[in-house]
């Protein structure tokens, strides 16, 4: 469960670097600002679904520990709903790349694949 924490804490800040790294990016390269304003958007979204869905992971491990006969669910029309409004604004506005917010979208949740290995790695030894 502490993993948990860590990995989506090293994944935010990987993510906020990225972000900065993006917005400055934005305010120095104004021939890229739609692919990067559509990257910086996803990038949000895409930090906002990751920390949500580690919520729920959470939430589920609690209710398993408790042994509680409740339903549950892991927010997936929420989590949809997240990359639906990202696709329909990017779509709508000419200023943002809508590939580049697709793509946006996935890389916080990439990122868990090297931060967990590196923090499996460190507890580890």
């Amino acid at each position: 469960m502490d993993d948990l924490g860590s990995i989506v804490t090293a994944v935010s800040r990987l993510t906020f670097l990225l972000l900065s790294a993006v917005l400055f990016g934005w305010a120095f390269a104004p021939e890229y600002r739609p692919f990067l304003a559509g990257l910086f958007l996803g990038l949000a979204v895409g930090l906002l679904y990751v920390r949500y869905l580690s919520i729920k992971v959470r939430q589920l491990v609690e209710l398993a520990v408790s042994q509680e006969q409740r339903k549950f669910n892991f927010g997936f029309i929420t989590r949809i709903c997240l990359v639906f409004i990202t696709v329909m604004v990017a779509a709508k506005f000419e200023q943002i790349s809508l590939i580049s917010a697709i793509i946006g979208l996935f890389v916080p949740q990439l990122l868990t694949i090297p931060a967990s290995i590196v923090i499996g790695l460190r507890n580890k030894s």
